[in-house]
């Protein structure tokens, strides 16, 4: 016969008595591993819903947990069968026979969570470089009927409240470390604040409509901060938390991580993160200076577009936001193609408005889109199948002379 020992405390509270206690992930997802990947389960089938396991969020967690400061505070709530629980002067003891072991607890809350776990990450790395074993906080409840466990489930998911995208990406900001979230966060806010940018009280920061000091709406927020944030992010790092996690690790002296250097720095990493080597080399500014020049060049050429007071473009709502930025990738590496530039040569507006205007697409056009999220790939691919179209004839694009007349600019 099998057994797990839980440290544990008995607690009494009108529903009844139950454990709390600390076990071992692997220890828990093991014993559970059948009701965590059930289509329907037995508590949800009782109440009439189904809430099965969603795999994108399972791969999330299953990311988070590898990171250094990865962690789950709530606890994990199970109902277990009395005939395989003994309590004794703080200790529990799960005793069953091997075959018993993976439907042993039935979860009613944190399916996802366990889901994560896998054998890659039930262990972690201390600051010393010392293996530990991933805990969990555990609430066992010991032979409760279907509806206590109803009662329980209800009780837990009904008030859950999606955290705001914004709100995630402005803690982030409170982190010590460097991170490719925490750059983006930190280039949104100074462009939020520049008078005359591109960007002047465009960004709702948390998500939510700023208020000014007499009570009212600030006119003009069409992005939220998340929308920025991500899009940005997508030019800076193909793994964010691998870098965060490296850049953390270094900052709190892991022994694992002193001579450990950045992943995905080669050319093609590079062409898909156009922003890549300027994070690498602490030179945030430098993004923020790209981003800075690209929009004013957007602004310059499509004013009434871009404008807020403009209701009925799609360029200044968040479908052109996401078109622009995807822009943004193959505007970099052409001009940096034709001008033979490095990573870290700022590309000027004058520079991005000379390969914006090449496309030739009219601010008419963008009256003519739904603002709608399918509608960015459409916008962007007015941009893209026309970029350099000023130097097209018969079909074929003159590079020599788009390098030439880019060379032109500034001279």
């Amino acid at each position: 016969m099998d057994k797990i020992e839980i440290d544990a405390i008995c607690l009494k509270q009108p529903i009844g008595e139950f454990y709390i206690g600390v076990m071992d992930a692997e220890d828990l997802v093991n014993i559970s591993f059948s009701d965590v990947r059930r289509m329907k389960r037995e508590v949800e089938d009782y109440l009439g819903i189904q809430r099965e396991l969603k795999e994108n969020r399972r791969k999330e967690i299953n990311e988070y947990i590898t990171t250094l400061d990865a962690t789950f505070p709530n606890s994990i709530i199970v109902a277990i069968k009395g005939k395989y629980v003994s309590f004794d002067n703080g200790k529990m003891t799960l005793a069953f026979e091997e075959f018993e072991k993976k439907r042993l607890a039935k979860v009613l809350d944190g399916q996802h969570r366990l889901a994560g776990f896998d054998e890659t990450n039930y262990e972690f790395e201390d600051k010393n470089g010392k293996k530990q074993k991933f805990q969990l906080l555990v609430t066992i409840f010991v032979e409760a009927d279907l509806s206590t466990q109803a009662k329980v489930f209800a009780m837990v998911n009904q008030n859950q409240t999606k955290v705001n995208p914004s709100l995630v990406y402005d803690l982030e900001s409170l982190s010590t470390s460097r991170s490719p979230d925490k750059t983006a966060h930190q280039i949104a806010v100074l462009l939020n604040k520049s008078d005359k940018g591109p960007f002047h009280n465009r960004i709702k920061r948390l998500g939510v409509k700023t208020v000014d000091d007499t009570g009212h709406s600030v006119v003009g927020e069409m992005l939220t901060q998340a929308a920025f944030v991500s899009n940005l992010v997508k030019l800076i790092s193909p793994k964010p938390k691998e870098d965060r996690n490296l850049l953390l690790g270094k900052k709190k002296k892991f022994l694992s991580f002193g001579d450990k250097k950045f992943d995905y720095m080669d050319e093609k990493d590079f062409y898909r993160c156009v922003f890549r080597k300027c994070f690498t080399e602490n030179k945030d500014e430098l993004i923020a200076l790209f981003v800075e020049n690209y929009f004013e060049a957007v602004m310059d050429i499509w004013s009434k577009e871009w404008d807020v007071v403009t209701r009925d473009s799609v360029l200044n709502k968040t479908v052109g936001f996401i078109a622009l930025m995807r822009f943004l990738r193959l505007a970099t590496n052409t001009i940096r193609e034709l001008g033979n530039l490095d990573q870290l040569t700022v590309i000027t507006k004058e520079q991005y408005k000379f390969i914006l205007e090449t496309t030739l697409v009219p601010g008419s056009y963008f009256y003519t889109i739904d603002a709608v999220s399918k509608s960015s790939g459409e916008v962007f691919n007015k941009l893209k199948n026309n970029l350099l179209k000023t130097f097209e004839k018969n079909g074929e694009i003159n590079y020599v002379a788009a390098k030439a007349a880019l060379d032109q600019i500034g001279k």
